[in-house]
C-alpha cells in the first residue's frame, strides 16, 4: 500500500491525510466521540467543463450512478443504505459533483459496498438513461416554476462569458443530444484518479485497507485538457418578460477570485450589505420600506475571477426604486466605509460560521476537501481566524472602491415589465 501520510494540527482539527496507490488524496478527521461517520467522493467535474454538445451531462452521470450496477438494482441501492438507517446524496456544481452517505460506524462496509458499485460499476444502461433523463426533464421544468430560480440561472448566462455561465441542468435541447457513449466517453475522462478526492470524518476503523480494496483499483488515466477561457463579465441590462406575481432582480459588479487575499474582506462586506437581518439591505429595503420579502447577496469564485450579486424580489412598481437604493448602499461604502460595529459583527459571523461547520462530520468531510482543492493543502482554523481578524475598516473601503464601480455593474430583470 503506498501511503503518504501526514498531520494537520491547527485550531481544532487533526486531520490524516494519505493517498491510495493509485494517487486518490485521502483525508479523515477521526471523531472518536461519536458513533458514525460521514464520507464524501468528490469529483473535479461539473458545468463548466462541458462543451457543445456536453450541456447537463455532469449532472446527467450524477443522476445515472444511482440507477444501478452490476451487482445492484436502483432500487437495491437505495434499500441497503436506508435499512441500515444510513442517508445517501449527490450534488453537481459549476466545477465539482460530489457523493456523500452518513452511517453509523458499524455499518460502514455496507457503504463502501454502495459507494463502489455506484462509482466504479455502475452499470448506464439504455433503459435507465432514457427514464433518467425524463426526470431531469423534469426537474428543469420545476425550476422553471420557480422564478427566482431562473432569474439566477438567467443571470449567470448573461453576466458570465463562455463555460462560467453554463447551467448544470442543461437544458432540453441538450440533454437530448447526450446518448450512452457520450456520456460514458465523458465519465471516463473526467472520473479519474487525477480528478478524484476522498473525504471522511467520524469514527472510523481501517478505513485505508477498504479504500484501497475499493477506489484504489480505479485504473490511472489522463484526463483530456478542460477548455479554460478568460474570464469575463459583461454589464448591460437583461431584461427577461415572464408572467409572475414579481419582479426579480440580480445586480452584479465584479468579484474577486477564489484565492484572492481580500476574499475574506469580500465576505465580510456581503455579510453588511445582505446576508442577515442586521444587514443594510435588509434593514433599509424591507424594514423600512417594505419594498422586499426578500433581499441578499452572495459571492461566485473561480480560480479565475468572481462576481458578486445582490438579489431581490419586489414589484414591478418599486424594482427601479429598489436598484437605486442598493446602489446607494454601494457608494456610501465606497465613500466612508462601514461602522466599526458592522465590522466587528461581520468578523465574528465569518468566525462562527467555521466553528459551526467544525461541529458534525458533514461539515468536516467538506471542509478537507474544499481546503484541498484551492490550496493543494488543509489550512487550519486557526490560520483563516487570524486573516479575518486583521481586516481594517480601510480594507473594506479599498475594496468596495475596486469593485463598486458603475462600468464593471450589470444586471438581470425578470417579470411582466
Amino acid at each position: 500500500m503506498n501511503i503518504r501520510k501526514n498531520r494537520v494540527e491547527g485550531g481544532l482539527i487533526l486531520i490524516e491525510v494519505k493517498k491510495l496507490k493509485n494517487g486518490i488524496p485521502v483525508f479523515i478527521d477521526r471523531m472518536e466521540d461519536i458513533k458514525s461517520f460521514t464520507m464524501g467522493i468528490f469529483i473535479k467535474t461539473g458545468a463548466r467543463h462541458e462543451t457543445e454538445g456536453e450541456y447537463g451531462v455532469s449532472h446527467f452521470i450524477e443522476h445515472m450512478l444511482f440507477k444501478g450496477s452490476k451487482k445492484y438494482s436502483a432500487k437495491e441501492l437505495s434499500e441497503l443504505i436506508d435499512d441500515n438507517g444510513g442517508s445517501i446524496n449527490a450534488y453537481t456544481s459549476k466545477d465539482t459533483t460530489c457523493y456523500y452517505v452518513k452511517m453509523l460506524s458499524s455499518k460502514m462496509d455496507i457503504a463502501f459496498d454502495v459507494f463502489s458499485e455506484m462509482i466504479i460499476k455502475s452499470t448506464f444502461s439504455e433503459e435507465n438513461i432514457e427514464k433518467e433523463r425524463n426526470v431531469i426533464l423534469e426537474e428543469i421544468k420545476m425550476y422553471l416554476d420557480i422564478p427566482e430560480e431562473v432569474v439566477h440561472d438567467e443571470n449567470m448566462k448573461f453576466v458570465l462569458s463562455d463555460e462560467y455561465g453554463n447551467s448544470i441542468l442543461g437544458t432540453e435541447e441538450s440533454l437530448k443530444k447526450i446518448d450512452r457513449d457520450k456520456m460514458l466517453e465523458y465519465f471516463l475522462d473526467r472520473y479519474t484518479p487525477e480528478n478524484m478526492g476522498i473525504s471522511i470524518a467520524g469514527n472510523v476503523d481501517s478505513i485505508m485497507e477498504k479504500l484501497e480494496a475499493t477506489f484504489g483499483t480505479i485504473p490511472k488515466r489522463k484526463s483530456k485538457n478542460s477548455i479554460v477561457s478568460k474570464f469575463k463579465i459583461k454589464n448591460g441590462e437583461n431584461i427577461i418578460k415572464k408572467e409572475c406575481n414579481q419582479v426579480h432582480l440580480c445586480l452584479n459588479t465584479l468579484g474577486l477570485k477564489v484565492l484572492d487575499e481580500k476574499k475574506y474582506a469580500l465576505a465580510i462586506l456581503s455579510n453588511v450589505l445582505g446576508e442577515n437581518m442586521s444587514s443594510r439591505l435588509f434593514q433599509k429595503i424591507r424594514e423600512e420600506r417594505g419594498l422586499a420579502y426578500s433581499i441578499y447577496s452572495y459571492t461566485t469564485s473561480y480560480l479565475e475571477g468572481g462576481l458578486f450579486t445582490i438579489y431581490a424580489g419586489t414589484s414591478k412598481e418599486s424594482y427601479r426604486e429598489v436598484i437605486e437604493l442598493i446602489k446607494k448602499e454601494f457608494q456610501d461604502i465606497k465613500t466612508n466605509s462601514i461602522e466599526e460595529k458592522e465590522l466587528e459583527r461581520g468578523k465574528n459571523q465569518l468566525k462562527s460560521m467555521l466553528i459551526f461547520g467544525l461541529e458534525n462530520s458533514r461539515g468536516k468531510m467538506a471542509r478537507m476537501w474544499n481546503s484541498y482543492q484551492l490550496y493543494g493543502k488543509i489550512i487550519s482554523i486557526d490560520e483563516i481566524e487570524e486573516m479575518i481578524s486583521k481586516i481594517s475598516l480601510n480594507d473594506i473601503k479599498e475594496l468596495a472602491n475596486e469593485i463598486f464601480d458603475e462600468s464593471k455593474y450589470s444586471i438581470t430583470i425578470l417579470g411582466e415589465i
